[in-house]
C-alpha cells in the first residue's frame, strides 16, 4: 500500500495519486455544514493534509514519532537539509530514537520510501546513479511550503475527541502490514469512528469496512509492496467511505 509521490514525503500507504478524487468529496461536505476544521489521525506523508486549503484549522497526528519528526522537518527546514546522505550516514541513524534529520533519512533515503528498509540504490531513465535522497529534498522543497499551518502531534487516535471537525482516516489496511506501530485493533477502530461520527464528519481510507459505513468512492490503482531490493506490484480498490 505504498505509493511515492512526487511532490511529497515518501510514505507507505501515500494518498498522493488519488488525492485529487477524494479532495472534492470531503471538502463539499465540510462547505455542507460550516466546518473549518480538518484532522487526520494517521497523517502519514501529509499527502492529503497537504492539499486541504489552508483557511482550515489543519492537524495531523500519528502514532509513529518518525513520522512527525520527519513532517516537522519538512515543514520547518526543508531548505536547510543536506544535499546528499552517505549510505555510511543513513546506517549511522538506524535503531536511533525519532529525532530531527535522521527520522527523515530514514524514510526519505530508504528502498521504496519504508523505514530502516535499506539504503535506496538505482538507475535514472538516462543509465545515471539514481540519487533518492536528493528526490527526497527536491519533494521537501515542494511540500513545505503546503503544511506551514499544519500541526503535526505524535498520539494515537484512541486518545482523541473531536467536535464539529472533519476527521479522515487513512489507518493501516486490513490484511498488509509494514507499519511500524504493531498490530491495529480494526474493530476497536471501527467503533471510534461510529462514536466521532456523532459530533463530526468521518471518512475512513480502506479496502473494506463494516456494512454500515457508506462507500462513497472507489477506484483501481496499483499498489507496490517494497522489500529491500524487491517491489511487488498488483492492483488493489482503494475505497472511500462515510460513516454515519
Amino acid at each position: 500500500m505504498k505509493i511515492n509521490g512526487i511532490h511529497c514525503m515518501k510514505y507507505m500507504g501515500s494518498k498522493n495519486r488519488i488525492a485529487k478524487h477524494l479532495l472534492p468529496i470531503m471538502l463539499a461536505e465540510c462547505e455542507k455544514h460550516g466546518v473549518t476544521k480538518w484532522v487526520e489521525p494517521f497523517v502519514g506523508g501529509a499527502n492529503m493534509i497537504d492539499k486541504v486549503p489552508d483557511n482550515f484549522e489543519r492537524v495531523g497526528y500519528d502514532l509513529n514519532d518518525h513520522v512527525i519528526h520527519a513532517l516537522i522537518d519538512i515543514r520547518d527546514n526543508a531548505s536547510g537539509l543536506p544535499e546528499s546522505v552517505s549510505e555510511e550516514e543513513y546506517k549511522s541513524f538506524y535503531n536511533k530514537p525519532a529525532e530531527h534529520f535522521s527520522s527523515l533519512v530514514r524514510f526519505g533515503a530508504s528502498f521504496g520510501g519504508k523505514f530502516e528498509n535499506g539504503f535506496a540504490r538505482g538507475k535514472a531513465a538516462d543509465g545515471t546513479a539514481r540519487n533518492y535522497w536528493a528526490e527526497t529534498k527536491r519533494n521537501a522543497l515542494k511540500q513545505s511550503p503546503k503544511i506551514q499551518s499544519v500541526q503535526f502531534i505524535c498520539d494515537s487516535y484512541e486518545n482523541l475527541s473531536f467536535e464539529n471537525t472533519l476527521i479522515y482516516c487513512d489507518p493501516p489496511y486490513q490484511g498488509t502490514s509494514g507499519y511500524k506501530t504493531g498490530a491495529f485493533d480494526h474493530e476497536h477502530f471501527f467503533n471510534w469512528c461510529r462514536e466521532q461520527a456523532k459530533n463530526n464528519i468521518v471518512f475512513v481510507s480502506e479496502y473494506n469496512a463494516p456494512d454500515d459505513f457508506i462507500e462513497v468512492w472507489q477506484g483501481e490503482i496499483k499498489t507496490n509492496f517494497a522489500s529491500q531490493r524487491k517491489t511487488a506490484t498488483h492492483n488493489a480498490v482503494e475505497r472511500l467511505f462515510r460513516v454515519l
